[in-house]
This record gives C-alpha cells, structure tokens and sequence, in this order.
C-alpha cells in the first residue's frame, strides 16, 4: 500500500468522524438569558464564577528560550486533517544550530479531547505491519497535568517519528527528524508542563 492510499484512507476516515462529530454535538440546553421567560432563582449573593483555563506554558516563548530556531512551514499536519471545525492550528518547522529537528504542530480548543480520539482512532486504522515504538498511554505524574501521548514511527504514514500529545485544552503534534529525539523531547517536556 503506498502512502498516497494510506493518506487518502486517513482524510476519508477524519472527514467521515468529523462529520460525525459534528452531527451528534449540535444539541445545546437552553439559555435561560436568551429566552426571558424562563425564571432563573438564585440567591442574592451567588453570582456566576468563571473558571480561567490554563493552556500552559507561552509556546513561542518556550520555544525561543530552548534555542530552537523556526520558520513557518509549508508541511502539512495530521492535526489540520482533522480539524474541520475552523479551529485554527499552527505549524512551525523546528531547527536548532542550522539542521531540521522537526515539525511542530499545535491547536487550543476545549475540544482537543474529541480530536485527539478521532486522530486515534484514524491512526490505529491506517497503522501498517512496519510500525514501530508504539505508546499510546495517559500520563499521570504528580506535578503535571495528566497528558495522553501517541507516539510511534510508522514508514507507510511518514518518514519521521510521530508524536502527538493532549495536555489541557492544547493538542500537539511534533514530527522528529531521525536521530533528533532528545532534541526536540526536551522541547516536548518544556511545553507539556
């Protein structure tokens, strides 16, 4: 099977979750500010409280402060595949003292839990006999958020280390040159406090 098959393969199942997704998360409660019929009772001094999500560590800043050195990317992410939603992802290639270490990829969305499952499950599906270092695994180590990571070297998918990790409300997506792991985990490491 060649890669081009494989992709297509990929991008139909996406779509096809996606569309899925996108049909059976439509239904919403009503909003009791919308419609002033409705009687909402609270007592006096309850008021609403919002809750500040915390996406984590400044990525450009981190990025910059490991010395890695960056350039938009024409490279297209699995992430991006699928997406449908208009959320935005962003994409750098990473290079450190001159060479290529990779490809970064990243979304903030409350979703990132949906899209990381749907890319799991496109994965598992499209994954050929050669792949190779699979983890698929939720991380729970005190002092840091609980992660769910995907990683894995699958030739028939692409020509470098994949690693997808899900921390917070963020999804990344990191493409590892061969011989660069330790390189750009540190990165990895940094980003997912």
């Amino acid at each position: 099977m060649n890669k081009l098959t494989v992709t297509l393969g990929l991008i139909v199942v996406l779509f096809g979750l996606g569309t899925a997704d996108a049909l059976f998360t439509q239904a919403r409660l009503p909003d009791p500010d919308a419609n002033p019929s409705v009687a909402v009772i609270r007592p006096p001094d309850e008021r609403p409280t919002m809750v500040q999500k915390t996406y984590g560590p400044d990525i450009m800043e981190t990025i910059v402060s490991q010395r890695f050195a960056f350039d938009k990317t024409g490279e297209t992410s699995l992430i991006e595949r699928i997406i449908t939603d208009g959320t935005a992802v962003e994409s750098l290639t990473l290079m450190k003292d001159g060479d290529r270490i990779g490809l970064a990829a990243w979304t903030e969305s409350p979703r990132v839990k949906v899209y990381f499952l749907a890319l799991k499950e496109a994965l598992h599906t499209s994954f050929s006999p050669q792949v190779q270092d699979l983890i698929d695994e939720t991380q729970r180590e005190p002092g840091r958020p609980i992660q769910n990571l995907l990683t894995f070297f699958d030739p028939a998918i692409s020509e470098e280390r994949l690693v997808f990790v899900r921390v917070r409300e963020r999804l990344f997506e990191f493409h590892i040159a061969q011989g660069k792991d330790d390189v750009l985990f540190g990165l990895i490491e940094e980003l997912t406090k």
